[in-house]
């Protein structure tokens, strides 16, 4: 039996004003760069122009750690180093690889790279909850702090995301998630864990995105409901609709424009 969520989204994907629609939710625009200050180009130049590679990395590293510019290029160990910072002294080698490569850049090249915007996923989860938010609020949802979620009776979402929900699930629904998910919304007896994406292209880290989310919500039964939101070129890549179709009724994947729809089923 095909799955009736998914089979609605792939209907209204390809009806007029699809992308229209989802502007609303994700709106369109040119992301802006993240200009460094001058102190810090000037840093970067003098340790770059000294030979000071080690001191370089780790210059870029902080940077990257404080949150204001992403590391000057993609580099899986760069990402690795940032958060564990312990690791960078018991893998010389690889850090050692990670010096060169920097160093093999033109000053210029480093502080563009560092300077690049922000990461489209992450601007695109944001709008999600902003639009989330402001939506069914609009229409008498409310958002509450976990003390007054737990005792409130009626149509509810959980003020929070992220680790957030996942200590919630954990503790107070018995599911371990792997990870923190978008939001957490409850009706009657029922609770709904949402994972909301926007797959701009296909491939690489976007068909992982998709596989991960389908096993989230293959996964999570019963009172608690696993659905995965699901946007951009999902509803139109053939491999991905194939995919979506084979997911059962009762595991839900669906378009933001069905979300409203999906809740208001559950009663």
């Amino acid at each position: 039996m095909v799955n009736k969520w998914v089979q609605q989204s792939i209907q209204i994907a390809n009806n007029t004003g699809y992308l229209d629609k989802l502007s609303i939710v994700y709106p369109a625009g040119v992301l802006p760069r993240r200009p460094l200050n001058d102190c810090d180009k000037q840093t970067i130049k003098h340790l770059h122009e000294t030979g000071a590679s080690k001191d370089l990395v780790n210059f870029l590293l902080d940077l990257t750690r404080r949150g204001r510019h992403p590391f000057p290029i993609e580099h899986p160990y760069a990402s690795i180093c940032r958060q564990k910072r312990e690791l960078i002294g018991k893998n010389p080698f690889v850090f050692q690889q990670l010096e060169k490569t920097i160093m093999s850049m033109r000053v210029e090249d480093i502080i563009r790279g560092c300077e690049r915007p922000i990461d489209l996923n992450r601007v695109m989860g944001q709008a999600f909850q902003n639009w989330l938010k402001q939506y069914f609020s609009d229409k008498g949802v409310p958002f509450l702090s976990q003390s007054q979620f737990e005792n409130y009776n009626g149509p509810a979402f959980f003020d929070g995301k992220d680790v957030a929900i996942l200590d919630f699930a954990r503790q107070k629904l018995g599911y371990r998630l792997e990870r923190g998910r978008d939001f957490l919304y409850k009706t009657g007896d029922k609770f709904v864990i949402g994972e909301a994406r926007f797959l701009s292209t296909s491939g690489g880290s976007q068909t992982r995105d998709l596989g991960e989310t389908i096993t989230f919500v293959r996964n999570v039964k019963g009172r608690v409901i696993g659905v995965g939101v699901l946007d951009g070129i999902v509803w139109f890549e053939r491999r991905y609709v194939q995919t979506l179709l084979n997911l059962r009724d009762d595991e839900p994947a669906l378009t933001v424009l069905l979300l409203d729809k999906f809740l208001e089923s559950l009663g």
